[in-house]
């Protein structure tokens, strides 16, 4: 199968570990012998030729070379507002993004479309869907959804891209329930979602068989950006001294996490209203075979059975994340048994291929006679 998929965001090369998910998501089709297309804005930092085995396409939207500033990390701050340049930028991405878009999937002849954020991604590739009738679904990773709700224009916008596309998937059922309030894929008085596939399907990591070293006292680390709702903050008021990993390569950050017994990732709903939910540096910690505490929110449902292979805790309860910390500090055995399982949930479940899988069904299914949108 010929399959597209379109970010705005991907590692600058196969070390780098901003936006890596997205080279183990992509490589995850290679693995299960499909041919797979990436298309991205361009950076003139992005080794193309080093990811071997996939074909990295780009696309320029503006003149001179310093002015490309989309994508990559580098459009939001704080993960809540947009930064100035991009409301200049935006109209040229949009154009020579579907510009290039039609002429890859034409001349490539490519069987399924996947556009990962719904703005701008989702929105370009279902005007491509459109035209070419070829099949489109949408992944959601998270700050596109609070985006959605910024104005008028890009709630109609989400609206047409929801309409031409086949299926929404996303890591987080919340985040469904988000994009329900600006679009019409809920029914709350069917209390259901009508006229469109919506699977909930993580992203990627591949699993982690380095050796674990034992530390003298058992230790505690986050990973992730600084920003208000990945919960740094929050944390900070309780460990002040906690360990943050971070700018790393991809290979010496898991690595690291090999030597960390206790994971912790307390995700919140933002003071804007953006969601952190299901964040990959949780699966990367299971991988690596921590014990995790992480937010009881519905994506990490999907991922943790609570006291099996992972501790869930109530968002931004200092009492209860300090309890459930503390206990877990003081039990070897639990460590044990939650990082073990956590290793176990990762290879069964979430490696690339497994997810690539999962999503290849679903692309068949599209195709087949007896489906309906």
């Amino acid at each position: 199968m010929k399959i597209l998929i379109l970010s705005q965001t991907f590692p600058l090369t196969p070390a780098d570990s901003t936006a890596h998910f997205m080279y183990d998501f992509a490589r995850g089709f290679k693995e299960c012998g499909h041919e797979v297309f990436v298309l991205l804005p361009y950076h003139p930092n992005l080794k193309k030729g080093q990811f071997k085995g996939l074909n990295i396409c780009t696309f320029r939207y503006i003149w001179p070379e310093r002015l490309h500033l989309l994508g990559y990390g580098r459009t939001l701050t704080n993960d809540q507002q947009l930064k100035l340049f991009t409301y200049f930028l935006a109209p040229f991405y949009f154009l020579f993004g579907f510009l290039a878009l039609l002429s890859i999937v034409k001349k490539e002849k490519i069987e399924v479309m996947n556009a990962h954020w719904l703005l701008p991604n989702g929105f370009i590739a279902s005007i491509v869907s459109k035209i070419t009738g070829i099949p489109l679904v949408i992944t959601l990773p998270g700050s596109d959804v609070y985006l959605v709700g910024k104005n008028a224009i890009t709630r109609k916008m989400a609206a047409f891209a929801v309409s031409q596309s086949k299926a929404i998937v996303t890591n987080s059922p919340e985040l469904l329930h988000d994009l329900g309030k600006y679009t019409n894929i809920y029914k709350p008085s069917l209390k259901k979602y009508t006229n469109l596939h919506t699977p909930i399907i993580s992203y990627s990591v591949p699993a982690n068989s380095g050796r674990r070293r034992e530390n003298n006292a058992p230790n505690l680390a986050f990973a992730g950006r600084n920003v208000e709702k990945k919960g740094l903050k929050f944390l900070q008021s309780i460990y002040p001294d906690i360990e943050i990993i971070s700018d790393l390569p991809i290979d010496e950050f898991r690595k690291k996490l090999l030597s960390v017994d206790i994971f912790v990732a307390p995700s919140i709903r933002d003071s804007a209203g953006n969601l952190d939910d299901a964040s990959l540096v949780v699966l990367e910690a299971m991988a690596a075979g921590c014990a995790v505490v992480t937010s009881d929110l519905p994506g990490y449902r999907m991922i943790i059975k609570n006291g099996e292979n992972g501790l869930l805790v109530k968002p931004n309860d200092l009492k209860a994340w300090r309890g459930t910390i503390e206990r877990l500090k003081k039990s070897n055995m639990l460590r044990q048994k939650l990082g073990s399982n956590a290793r176990q949930t990762i290879s069964k479940y979430f490696t690339p291929a497994k997810i690539a899988r999962r999503y290849t069904k679903f692309f068949k299914d599209l195709s087949a006679p007896t489906f309906k949108q």
